[in-house]
């Protein structure tokens, strides 16, 4: 055999190896993002989140007690363990009150669609009676996702909210999407704090990557209850399907 029938051999055996480029990546279908947060309690920010509030007056965080970070769950559930707590006085009736992150590993500029399930710990029960609403049922719990992600828009005149907007690409309607949790009312009478769970999918809805496979997220709530709210977030989970 001559040399250039030895070299045709080995490019035969390579060629194949190296025609798929990294765009072309093989990734799963499905890929789960899950955060408890007991166990990031150390990390800053704990796995990526952060607190992010909106619907109040810029420079009126002091008047409405708005309060965040990793914090020992509260009495009478398990105190040795930690949670990302969300606290917030309504005066404005509309305060929303978020955890923010952008997930990444996913396939650029693919269309995804998404469950969500949330574990936080609530104390206000279900048909509870409050100041503009229901401590329970009007605190209502979502997660959005934005393929841009967001920004905080200061309003034009003083004392006008703060408003959290999520980054929409033109012509592109998947650019953002939105999932309706529920509300966060316990099965209770009492005021008592209670672990609850929940879990919804997109179902026909589905929000599309970036260039680089990342997607950015918004989980927490807004109230109609014009009072305190704390809530504390213990775990989140997603689940992306590549459509």
């Amino acid at each position: 055999m001559n040399r250039n029938f030895y070299l045709f051999l080995m490019l035969a055996v390579v060629l194949p190896f190296t025609s798929c480029n990294d765009d072309e990546t093989i990734l799963p279908k499905t890929v789960v993002f899950e955060t408890d947060f007991n166990k990031v309690a150390n990390v800053n920010p704990p796995d990526g989140w952060s607190a992010v509030f909106a619907e109040y007056p810029d420079g009126e965080n002091e008047f409405y007690e708005l309060n965040s970070g990793i914090k020992n769950l509260p009495e009478p559930l398990d105190q040795a363990k930690k949670a990302f707590m969300l606290s917030g006085n309504n005066h404005s009736d509309a305060l929303q009150m978020w955890l923010v992150k952008q997930l990444s590993g996913l396939a650029p500029e693919s269309k995804y669609s998404i469950e969500t399930e949330v574990e936080l710990a609530s104390k206000y029960p279900d048909g509870s009676v409050g100041i503009g609403g229901s401590p329970g049922n009007s605190v209502h719990l979502v997660s959005k996702f934005a393929t841009q992600g967001y920004t905080l828009e200061k309003g034009k005149t003083e004392g006008e909210n703060i408003k959290l907007v999520l980054k929409k690409v033109e012509a592109v309607p998947e650019s953002v999407m939105e999932i309706d949790l529920g509300d966060v009312s316990i099965n209770s009478d009492q005021y008592v704090y209670k672990l609850i769970t929940r879990k919804k999918s997109s179902d026909a809805n589905i929000v599309i990557t970036d260039k680089d496979g990342k997607l950015w997220t918004v989980v927490g709530t807004w109230s109609g209850f014009e009072g305190i709210s704390s809530l504390y977030y213990t775990r989140i989970k997603f689940t992306l399907t590549k459509i």
